[in-house]
């Protein structure tokens, strides 16, 4: 009987409340609409897992994290792409897609072009230091990569660059902005973190050694230690176009 006057007490209440009459919308009144969760595409999938990346490191991507940083089963993530590998390569190429110029590369020179297409690759690859690690393994060739890649040979091939030139410059280049990048951490050295103790620096450790057996590590221990990654990467970019420069005067020489 209970059951009954429950039952009946509904359907008097939905009696009253018929679907469009002015009490069933002001019932209505204050309702939130339920919150829609973005649809999932490929686009969101590549940066829910740089976002993972950046924050988690590497080794917290997984399709399982990756389904739940973005609140969806891996079933549907599996409807885009293969598995992890493929996602950590499209996640690079993203990463290389987001280099921006800071100036116009119309009407510089070669030197000045190549400036600043490598700081503007090491920038964009500081923001994303989990990430750069993924270029130490594989050469890459994604889209981004590619336009990147065929813009700096094509401005070198303007400028007067023969095409074996072209190509180990930008090879270089590319592998000094890696590096520069992959180093980076070790700077955390300089100013403490060396070891299991959190307050010996690099310095201090080159200090510490017999004079005897390293005198240069010794003599040269600020000298070593008191750059900072930027400065080393400036330097080393320096010598770099430094010697292209020399090799194309000697292009240039009569008989060569």
């Amino acid at each position: 009987m209970t059951g009954t006057r429950v039952q009946e007490t509904v359907n008097d209440e939905q009696d009253l409340m018929p679907p469009g009459s002015p009490a069933w919308w002001a019932a209505r009144q204050g309702k939130d609409e339920p919150a829609r969760r973005p649809p999932i595409t490929l686009g969101r999938i590549v940066a829910g897992a740089l976002e993972l990346i950046d924050r988690d490191g590497l080794a917290a991507l997984s399709m399982r994290n990756l389904a739940g940083e973005l609140q969806t089963g891996t079933t549907t993530l599996y409807r885009y792409v293969a598995g992890k590998d493929e996602v950590l390569v499209l996640v690079a190429d993203a990463v290389l897609g987001e280099a921006e110029h800071h100036r116009p590369l119309e009407g510089l020179g070669w030197r000045a072009v190549l400036e600043e297409l490598a700081r503007s690759m090491r920038r964009v690859l500081s923001a994303h230091p989990n990430v750069a690690a993924l270029f130490a393994t594989a050469i890459p060739v994604g889209p981004n990569s590619l336009r990147a890649r065929e813009l700096a040979l094509s401005i070198l091939r303007e400028r007067g660059f023969d095409p074996t030139l072209a190509a180990d410059v930008y090879t270089a280049l590319a592998h000094q902005v890696f590096a520069s990048v992959l180093q980076e951490t070790t700077n955390d050295f300089r100013t403490g973190g060396l070891g299991a103790s959190k307050s010996l620096t690099l310095r201090d450790f080159y200090r510490s050694l017999p004079a005897e057996q390293f005198p240069q590590l010794v003599e040269m221990a600020d000298a070593l230690t008191s750059r900072t990654a930027t400065e080393e990467f400036e330097f080393g970019l320096g010598c770099l176009l430094d010697g292209v420069e020399l090799r194309l005067r000697r292009a240039a020489e009569p008989g060569s």
